[in-house]
């Protein structure tokens, strides 16, 4: 197959307390104290959005934190507030320095919404979709199925907020059965199983990492699966899980796809330690 090349774009970022990244206690309280962390004690992280340029088409995955949240470039409580209601902005801390919404990031690059084949949603948590609705134009819209179902619980409607992705043509895909993922489920999205939407429930139920594989070489994009590379070297989720027991079958997933021979990398969105702009199948 011909090569494929994925462009890593930092689209926004957010700023969680030390609590809320490295496995805080579940539970109210819990909440209550990572939300009310001072913004000197959090620890920013990027949104990354993935850029792919596949034979078959052209594709991204996720959308970030959009420029409405953040016209001056930096956090603005008031304008997050009124996308995302106070408890979510307070939690998220979201911002998007100039130069980075995914509008910009793809200007920057010669390409239009219009010119993408595709938009995968991972999921629908507002960092990853607060850009959806600078790409008016785009051929396709996907989300999993599970991620659209699930969305009515009660704790996905305060983490979710539907003015962000509910009035965008979303088409669903149903996982099928697989030896890929903690479910064994997973899409196959070309019917080549050169990118395959694997399903990796804990973060929220409907979640999907994206493996692209050319020959024997393939990255895997994990979403957040896990957050940062602290979560996988101790094995510990973050605070912001739906599913703690399932979150950490999908940690040592992941840790086990690492060691697999032609990996070239296990990408997480949240990624701070990561500084590579584009990796080539």
């Amino acid at each position: 197959m011909p090569e494929i090349r994925i462009h890593l774009l930092r689209c926004g970022s957010i700023a969680l307390s030390r609590e809320a990244l490295f496995g805080g206690r579940e539970g109210l309280a819990s909440t209550l104290r990572q939300a009310a962390a001072p913004r000197s004690e959090r620890i920013e992280l990027p949104c990354y959005c993935y850029l792919i340029e596949h034979p078959k088409g052209l594709v991204l995955v996720d959308t970030g934190v959009g420029r409405a949240f953040s016209s001056a470039g930096v956090f603005d409580a008031k304008a997050s507030a009124a996308l995302i209601g106070k408890p979510l902005t307070a939690y998220l801390h979201p911002s998007v320095a100039p130069g980075e919404s995914i509008s910009e990031q793809l200007s920057s690059r010669g390409i239009k919404p219009t010119d993408l084949d595709l938009v995968l949603l991972t999921h629908l948590d507002a960092d990853h979709v607060g850009g959806l609705h600078e790409l008016h134009g785009a051929k396709r819209f996907l989300l999993p199925e599970d991620e659209y179902f699930w969305s009515c619980r009660t704790v996905y409607k305060l983490r979710q907020p539907r003015s962000l992705w509910m009035d965008m043509p979303l088409e669903r895909f149903w996982y099928h059965g697989s030896p890929l993922g903690t479910n064994r489920w997973a899409y196959d999205l070309f019917g080549d199983e050169s990118v395959m939407l694997i399903n990796l429930p804990g973060h929220t139920d409907g979640l999907c990492a994206v493996m692209l594989r050319n020959g024997g070489r393939f990255v895997l994009l994990a979403s957040d699966a896990a957050l940062c590379r602290e979560n996988l070297e101790t094995q510990t989720p973050p605070g912001f899980y739906f599913d703690r027991q399932l979150g950490k079958k999908a940690l040592a997933y992941l840790s086990s796809l690492a060691l697999e021979r032609g990996c070239e990398g296990v990408l997480l969105s949240h990624d701070r330690h990561e500084t590579r702009t584009m990796i080539s199948l």
